[in-house]
C-alpha cells in the first residue's frame, strides 16, 4: 500500500525542535519531505526571494521515512521550490508547516510564516495545517501535541480526505484530546507599546518592533476567545480576502462609476 507523502515546512528553520518532534511523530504512517529554511525566519509571512539565487541543500534525516532539506529562502519559497521544483514529480498529499513554538492566532496569521506555508498548500490546491503551540518548553508537552496532531491529521485528512486548508492551535493542558477542540473563527489580535526607539552601537536612532497582546473581550466564536480558555482552536482558512459584507456598501458610494458587467 502506498504511503501518504507529507511535505512539512515551518518559520523556524529545519533544526527548530518542532519540526522534528512533528515530523517524527507523523513519519509512523506517512513519508516526509522536510523543506524548510535554513535559519530563523519567524514573521516572514508570504513573503518570496524573486531573481534571487536560492540555495537547497540536503541535511541529516530526523529519522526513519523522513529526508530533509535546508532552503535558503523564506517559508513561502520552501513550499514553490517543493511543489514546482524538488517534487514536481513526486507531489505530496498534504502539507504540514510548524510545530511553531508560539500561537497563531486571529490577525497574528498575517504575519506569520508558519501559516504561510499552510496557505501555499491552498494556493496549489493540496491539503494543508498549519500547528502552532503555547510558547512553552517542557518537551513532554511538545511529544504530547504531536501526537495529538497526529490523530487530528488521521481523523482529517486521512480518514474523511479532508481537501482545505486549517490553522491549529494547542495550548499547553495534561490531557490533549479531540473533545478539548474549538471550530472557530479567526479574531482581532492587537498589540500595545509595539514601537519602541532605540539607538544602536553608533547612537544611530531606530525603531523596535514587538510589544505584548491586548487583552480584550473577544466574540467567543474566535481563536482568540478560546485559546486563552484553554481549548484547542481549529480554523479553516482560505485565500479569498474577499471582504463580502462590504461590497454593498462601497458599491452605494462608487455605483455611478462602475462599469457593470
Amino acid at each position: 500500500m502506498r504511503k501518504m507523502h507529507v511535505l512539512m515546512t515551518n518559520d523556524d528553520g529545519y533544526e527548530a525542535p518542532g519540526i522534528k518532534a512533528l515530523a517524527s511523530a507523523i513519519s509512523e504512517f506517512a513519508r516526509i519531505t522536510v523543506v524548510a529554511p535554513d535559519r530563523e525566519r519567524s514573521s516572514c509571512s508570504g513573503a518570496l526571494t524573486l531573481r534571487e539565487y536560492i540555495s537547497l541543500k540536503e541535511q541529516p534525516s530526523y529519522g526513519a521515512n523522513i529526508q530533509v532539506f535546508s532552503c535558503g529562502g523564506m517559508t513561502a519559497d520552501c513550499c514553490k521550490i517543493a511543489i514546482e521544483g524538488l517534487l514536481v514529480n513526486d507531489k505530496p498529499d498534504l502539507i504540514l508547516s510548524g510545530a511553531n513554538r508560539g500561537y497563531n492566532i486571529g490577525t497574528d496569521c498575517l504575519y506569520s510564516g508558519t501559516v504561510a506555508g499552510a496557505m501555499e498548500g491552498c494556493v496549489f490546491g493540496i491539503p494543508s495545517m498549519a500547528v502552532s503551540l503555547e510558547r512553552i518548553n517542557p518537551e513532554h508537552f511538545l511529544l504530547r501535541a504531536c501526537k495529538f496532531t497526529v490523530e487530528l491529521v488521521k481523523e482529517i485528512f486521512v480518514k474523511n480526505q479532508y481537501k482545505g486548508t486549517l490553522n491549529l492551535n494547542i495550548p499547553y493542558m495534561e490531557q490533549l484530546t479531540l473533545n478539548k477542540l474549538k471550530l472557530v473563527d479567526l479574531g482581532l489580535h492587537r498589540y500595545k507599546n509595539a514601537i519602541k526607539v532605540i539607538t544602536d552601537t553608533d547612537g544611530n536612532q531606530g525603531y523596535w518592533i514587538g510589544g505584548e497582546p491586548e487583552i480584550e473581550i473577544e466574540p467567543k466564536n474566535t481563536d482568540i476567545y478560546w485559546i486563552h480558555r484553554n481549548k484547542v482552536t481549529l480554523t479553516p482558512l482560505g485565500w479569498d480576502m474577499t471582504a463580502y459584507n462590504e461590497q454593498k456598501i462601497i458599491h452605494n458610494i462608487v455605483k455611478n462609476h462602475v462599469d457593470e458587467f
